[in-house]
C-alpha cells in the first residue's frame, strides 16, 4: 500500500499512474502519461521501444524484442510464454503459471476466479461489480471506465472513436485497414502477416496453425494444440471431453464448466449453449443468446434491443434501447452491457456476420471471391459479379459464396475450371452446376442452348460406357442417334420445349434396350437370332418394360436388325382413379383461399387443382398473358386454358391478381429480372418444375394431385357439359367424354339431369 485516499487502500503503480503529469512525446507527438527520460527528450515508451535493440530468439529464430535472457540466449515473449507453460492443476488446461499452490501450478484464470476482487456499487451502472477505477464519484466497473473514455475524430474514416483505440492519428479500424497484406508464402493469397519463417518469407494466420498443427491423441486428426497431459496433444473438442472436472449436470458425459448457469445447473459447453431457460425479460422458454445482468434473454428480445434505436437521455448517442427509465430510453453502453451490433465499416445497428453487417460481410465475401491469388480482380468474370450484386438477400449471397456455388466460382477465378459448356459437362451434375450454368449464360458469359438435350446426350454417352460388347454398343448406338435424338430434336421445337419427363421417358427406352441385349448375350442369342418364346420370357421378367420394348423391337425390325415376327402387345394405360373426398376437397380450397400465411403461390396452385382440376406441368407453363380480366365484372379475372376463358370466383381472383403483381424468379440474384410466368423457377426465363410444385402442394395437405384432380373432374362433368369443359379447361373432348362416362353418364343425360334439377337460386359464395 503507498497511500489511503478517502480511507480507500491505493497501491504504488496506481499511486504513480495518477501523480504523474502527461507530456508530450519528443518523437511522436502524442501527449502520454508514461514517458521516459532519454537524451533525446521525453519520449514515450512505444517509441522507447522501437528504439530497443533486437535479437533472434533461440528458439524460433525470429528477430524481436528480447523478452528474458538465458544461458542459451534471448527468448521472445511467445516461446518464454509456451516454455514456462504447465498443466494447470485445476483446469487441466497448458497455460503460464501465476502462482503454485502447495507446489502444483496454478494458471492465471483459475487463480483470478478463486481470488476475484470485491464488488463495488458503480456509480454510473449501479451493478455490483470489481471496481477499475476509482473516481471522485465514487467506484467505476471496466465498461463504465471504458464508456466515459473521451473521444476524438478520425481523420481518416471522419467516425468519432474513443481515446483509447486511436494510434497514430486514426483510429484502430482505419489502422488495421492500412497494415500492407502479403502474398502467404504456402497458400498464394494476400492475407495478413501472422508471423515469418526463418527465410523471412510472410505466412498467414490459417497457414500457421496449419503448419503448427498436431495428430490429436482424442480423434487423431491434425488440429491446433488446445492443451496437453500425460497422455499427449489435445484439440478443443477432444479436450472439452476430457478435461478433468465434475462432469455435466444434463449430458453426465463431459465435464461441466467452472462456473454454473444462471440457474444453478452445472452444465458442459454443448449443454449450456442448448440449454432451454427462461427469458429474464419476457419469460419465454428457449435458447440464452445473452447473458445480461437480470439473467439470460431470448434471441427475440436481444434483437429488440438491436433493432430499435433512439437516442439515449444520459449520452446522447443514438443507439439501442436496452431500457426505458423515467428520464428517456438508455443505451446498453450506459447501463453497463457491452455487446457488438453496431458495424465498424458503415455504422449500422443490428445483427452482425462475422464483424461486420450482413450487406458489407456479403460485399466482402463478394470480393474475396472474385479476387485472383496476384491480388488482381478477374475482369472476365465481372458480368457474373454484377449480378450476384443484385441479390435482395445479403444473407443469401454469403451463404451461396461459402457453398458448392461459390466454390466453382473461385476454381474459374483461379483458372483451374473453364468458363465453358464442356468443362460444366465433365462436372458431376449437381444443382450447384445447373444453377451457376444458368448463372453464366444470364451474365452472357456462356451461350444458351437446350440443357435437357445435352443432359439426354450424357445419359446416352453414360450408358454406351456400361455395354461391354461392341455390337450391341452399335446398335445401341444407331438406335440413340436415329430414333431417340430426332424425337427429342422435335420436342424442343415445340412450344412447350423438351422437358424433363419426355427426357427420362427416352432415356428409359435406351435402357430397356441395353438391358434386352444383356440378356440375349447371356442366353447365348443375339438380336437378330431372337425368337417369340425367349421374348416372351424375358416380358414376363420386365412386365413393366413392354411399353419401351416395343418400340424398340419395331425400329430394330424396320431396319433389318430383328426379326419381323416378333410380336409384343401394347400395354393400355388405365390410369389411377382413387378419388379425393367432396368434403376433403372444398374445405382445403376454402383453407387455401382465406388463410395468409401459406404461400401465396402455392395458394393459387392449390386452388386451381382442387376446383378445376388443372395439372401441375399446365400450371407451371401459364403466363401472365394467360390471364385476363372481364370485361363486365371489375375484380373478375380468368384464365386462358382452353378456346373460351375460364373465370374465376372472386376470391381467387383477388389472389391471382395478387401473384401477377408479386411473382419474381426464386434465385435471390435474378429477383430484380422480370419474368413471363406465374409460377416462376430460378431462373426468370424458366418456370418451376411440376415435380417441386407437387412437393409443395403435398406440404399444404394435398395428399396427392392425381387424387385431387380426379375428384375435381368428376364433380365438374356432373354439373357442367362435358363438351363445354373441354373448351373451358383446354382438353381433349375424348378425355372430357370418358370422365362423364367414369360418372355415369352418356351424350343424352346432362339436358335429362338439367331438366330435373330446375332453375338454382344464386347463393353466396
Amino acid at each position: 500500500m503507498a497511500a489511503r485516499r478517502d480511507g480507500q487502500p491505493v497501491c504504488s503503480r496506481c499511486w504513480q499512474r495518477e501523480r504523474r503529469v502527461p507530456q508530450p512525446c519528443s518523437v511522436c507527438g502524442r501527449t502520454m502519461k508514461a514517458t521516459k527520460n532519454t537524451p533525446q527528450g521525453r519520449v514515450c515508451y512505444t517509441c522507447h521501444r522501437k528504439t530497443l535493440p533486437r535479437k533472434p530468439c533461440w528458439v524460433c529464430g525470429k528477430t524481436v524484442l528480447a523478452a528474458a535472457h538465458t544461458e542459451e540466449g534471448a527468448w521472445c515473449e511467445r516461446c518464454r510464454q509456451a516454455h514456462l507453460a504447465e498443466p494447470c492443476s485445476r483446469c487441466g488446461r497448458t497455460a503460464p503459471v501465476a502462482i503454485r499452490d502447495e507446489q502444483r501450478p496454478v494458471c492465471k484464470a483459475c487463480y483470478q476466479r478463486a481470488h476475484q476482487r470485491p464488488p463495488r456499487r458503480c456509480v454510473d451502472c449501479g451493478e455490483d461489480k470489481p471496481a477499475a477505477r476509482l473516481t471522485d464519484e465514487g467506484p467505476l466497473c471496466e465498461r463504465c471506465d471504458n464508456r466515459r473514455a473521451p473521444k476524438v475524430l478520425c481523420p481518416r474514416c471522419g467516425k468519432t472513436r474513443k481515446v483509447g483505440t486511436v494510434r497514430t492519428g486514426v483510429c484502430r479500424a482505419c489502422a488495421q485497414r492500412a497494415i500492407p497484406r502479403q502474398p502467404c508464402r504456402n497458400c498464394g493469397r494476400t492475407r495478413l502477416v501472422a508471423y515469418r519463417d526463418a527465410d523471412g518469407e510472410p505466412w498467414c494466420d490459417r497457414c500457421r496453425r496449419r503448419a503448427q498443427a498436431e495428430p490429436c491423441s482424442g480423434c487423431g486428426a491434425r488440429k491446433v494444440v488446445c492443451a496437453r497431459d500425460h497422455i499427449g496433444p489435445w484439440c478443443t473438442a477432444c479436450w472439452e471431453v476430457v478435461r478433468p472436472g465434475p462432469p455435466c449436470d444434463d449430458c453426465g458425459q463431459r465435464p461441466s464448466m467452472p462456473m454454473p448457469g444462471a440457474d444453478g445447473v452445472a452444465r458442459c459447453v454443448p449443454c449450456h449453449l442448448a440449454a432451454q431457460v427462461p427469458c429474464a425479460r419476457c419469460g419465454t422458454t428457449a435458447r440464452a443468446e445473452r447473458h445480461w445482468p437480470e439473467g439470460p434473454v431470448c434471441l427475440s428480445c436481444v434483437d429488440a434491443v438491436r433493432l430499435t434505436h433512439e437516442r439515449c437521455h444520459r449520452c446522447g448517442e443514438l443507439a439501442g434501447v436496452f431500457r426505458r427509465e423515467a428520464a428517456g430510453p438508455l443505451c446498453p453502453d450506459c447501463a453497463g452491457v457491452t455487446f457488438s451490433y453496431h458495424c465498424p465499416t458503415c455504422g449500422a445497428m443490428g445483427r452482425l456476420l462475422r464483424g461486420q453487417c450482413p450487406s458489407c460481410t456479403a460485399r466482402r465475401d463478394l470480393g474475396e471471391v472474385f479476387t485472383q491469388p496476384d491480388g488482381r480482380p478477374a475482369a472476365w468474370l465481372a458480368p457474373l459479379a454484377e449480378l450476384l450484386e443484385n441479390y435482395d438477400n445479403p444473407y443469401s449471397l454469403s451463404l451461396y459464396l461459402r457453398r458448392p456455388g461459390g466454390q466453382l466460382i473461385r476454381r474459374m477465378v483461379t483458372g483451374e475450371l473453364a468458363c465453358t459448356h464442356q468443362a460444366l459437362d465433365e462436372l458431376r451434375q449437381t444443382t450447384a452446376v445447373q444453377h451457376l450454368r444458368g448463372l453464366l449464360v444470364l451474365a452472357e458469359l456462356l451461350e444458351p442452348r437446350e440443357e435437357e438435350l445435352a443432359q439426354l446426350t450424357r445419359d446416352v454417352q453414360t450408358l454406351l460406357e456400361r455395354v461391354t460388347t461392341p455390337h450391341d454398343k452399335t446398335i445401341l448406338a444407331r438406335y440413340a442417334r436415329w430414333h431417340l435424338m430426332p424425337l427429342a430434336h422435335q420436342h424442343a421445337e415445340q412450344d412447350a420445349g423438351f422437358t424433363y419427363y419426355q427426357r427420362e421417358h427416352l432415356r428409359r427406352k435406351l435402357d430397356t434396350a441395353r438391358l434386352l441385349l444383356s440378356y440375349l448375350g447371356t442366353r447365348g442369342t443375339s438380336l437378330a437370332t431372337l425368337t417369340q418364346p425367349v421374348a416372351d420370357r424375358w416380358l414376363i421378367r420386365n412386365r413393366p418394360r413392354q411399353h419401351h420394348a416395343r418400340s424398340f423391337l419395331l425400329w430394330a425390325a424396320t431396319n433389318g436388325l430383328a426379326p419381323a415376327h416378333i410380336a409384343i402387345g401394347t400395354s393400355r394405360h388405365t390410369g389411377d382413379r382413387e378419388i379425393m373426398s367432396d368434403t376433403d376437397r372444398v374445405l382445403l380450397a376454402v383453407t387455401l383461399e382465406t388463410d395468409d400465411t401459406l404461400p401465396l403461390a402455392d395458394r393459387v396452385a392449390g386452388c386451381l387443382v382442387l376446383q378445376y382440376g388443372q395439372s401441375c406441368w399446365r400450371l407451371v407453363n401459364l403466363t401472365a398473358d394467360d390471364v385476363l380480366a372481364h370485361p363486365d365484372e371489375p375484380g373478375i379475372l380468368g384464365l386462358r386454358l382452353g378456346r373460351d376463358p375460364l373465370w374465376l370466383r372472386p376470391r381467387l381472383s383477388a389472389l391471382l391478381h395478387r401473384l401477377v403483381t408479386n411473382r419474381r424468379p426464386l434465385a435471390g440474384a435474378l429477383r430484380h429480372r422480370p419474368t413471363p410466368y406465374l409460377f416462376p423457377g430460378l431462373r426468370p426465363d424458366r418456370p418451376i418444375t411440376s415435380a417441386t410444385l407437387q412437393t409443395r402442394l403435398r406440404k399444404l395437405g394435398v395428399p396427392s394431385v392425381r387424387t385431387a384432380r380426379n375428384g375435381a373432374w368428376l364433380s365438374l362433368v356432373g354439373a357442367v357439359h362435358w363438351k363445354m369443359l373441354a373448351d373451358l379447361l383446354g382438353v381433349a373432348d375424348t378425355t372430357a367424354s370418358a370422365w362423364h362416362r367414369e360418372n355415369g353418364g352418356d351424350r343424352a343425360s346432362y339436358v335429362a339431369s338439367r331438366l330435373r334439377q330446375g332453375q338454382r337460386t344464386a347463393g353466396p359464395e
